[in-house]
């Protein structure tokens, strides 16, 4: 009985019901996110890696000599062809009032001719006074004055604080010299004829018809009704209103575009012929006045300022700075080539003895 009962228990314990169950595991994981076997992504596209040899390097050097100095003899050439005359007139005017200064021009300047004002010293690139403008405000948006602390406002006499317009330190510092400029003795033109001048062309297209705006299509110079809510900048001695073209005035929009560098000329007019047969051809020889409001002050800042008159070519104004640094370029170059070669001659290898040491390797 007792050795059926343990049978019988072992029976029990072996049943299938009672056996635990089991599962097959797999011999790989499933890697999820896996890549696809396309040679892109696997990086296995096929690549050239080019070898730096003597054969290749001194032509390369050679060539890029060959090509930059008749390239920058061309530039230098055209830059000098540029006629260009400038007078300083820092010392010979007083601030605040009218000057004449004489002005000789020795050869004829043919062709467009245009007329320039130089500030030195000034740097208009800088971080703060770039930031100091409000660019929706001189689209229409005249109550925007953001980012143009501290000319954003201005108190007014009764106690009131109206927005400055425009608004900035940019717009603040204005260029406002003018000039004028007439015949004294120049062969064929009667003394003291106007030289006339024109805005045609002196600004983008884009500044006049989309960066700044007036009030209307229709709004006429002098109409300072839209403007009633707002005070000039500091420094300007009228409101924008009476300035001709309002917002879309050409000298505040050229003075708006801020220079890279610390020097710098700014585009003012371009020469324009009177009607009369004067000034076709463009500004001729001879002895001129030049008559400047001086209004502008450059003593505190310790720069200077100068009329300029220049002529161009399809190389630009005058400036022979991109010419010589083409030929200086062009020229170290080749005397690299040179000494690329004697080096190659006294201390490289040649085709053969490459090759005997790759089949030794």
């Amino acid at each position: 009985m007792a050795g059926n009962e343990v049978r019988n228990r072992g029976n029990v314990n072996a049943s299938p019901s009672a056996a635990p169950a089991t599962t097959a595991e797999p011999d790989e994981k499933v890697l999820k996110n896996r890549p696809k076997a396309s040679a892109l992504r696997q990086q296995r596209l096929p690549a050239w890696q080019p070898i730096l040899t003597a054969t290749t390097v001194i032509p390369a050097v050679f060539c890029v000599g060959i090509v930059f100095i008749p390239i920058g003899v061309a530039l230098y050439l055209a830059s000098s062809g540029v006629e260009e005359f400038r007078v300083d007139y820092s010392q010979k005017c007083t601030i605040g009032q009218p000057c004449t200064v004489p002005i000789t021009i020795e050869k004829d300047m043919e062709g467009k001719v245009f007329f320039y004002y130089f500030l030195s010293n000034y740097y208009q690139n800088h971080r703060r006074y770039v930031k100091s403008r409000n660019d929706q405000q001189y689209m229409g948006n005249y109550d925007s004055t953001t980012d143009c602390e501290p000319f954003d406002k201005m108190s007014m006499p009764d106690g009131t604080e109206k927005k400055i317009l425009p608004c900035g330190a940019i717009a603040n510092s204005m260029f406002n010299d003018t000039f004028m400029l007439f015949t004294d003795n120049v062969a064929g033109i009667p003394a003291n004829t106007n030289v006339t001048m024109t805005t045609d062309g002196v600004i983008w297209e884009v500044d006049e018809q989309r960066k700044f705006k007036n009030p209307s299509s229709d709004w006429k110079d002098g109409d300072c009704t839209p403007f009633q809510n707002y005070t000039k900048p500091p420094n300007w001695p009228v409101p924008i209103c009476q300035m001709h073209g309002g917002m879309q005035n050409v000298d505040f929009i050229v003075w708006m575009r801020t220079a890279a560098l610390p020097s710098f000329r700014k585009l003012h007019r371009i020469l324009q012929p009177d009607g009369l047969g004067h000034f076709t051809n463009g500004l001729p020889k001879g002895s001129y006045r030049l008559q400047v409001q001086n209004n502008y002050p450059v003593s505190t800042f310790g720069g200077t300022k100068e009329f300029v008159i220049s002529t161009t070519s399809w190389a630009g104004g005058k400036n022979g700075f991109l010419g010589v640094a083409y030929m200086a370029v062009g020229s170290l170059a080749i005397l690299l080539g040179i000494i690329f070669i004697i080096i190659h001659i006294k201390f490289g290898h040649s085709v053969d003895e490459l090759s005997n040491i790759n089949r030794q390797s």
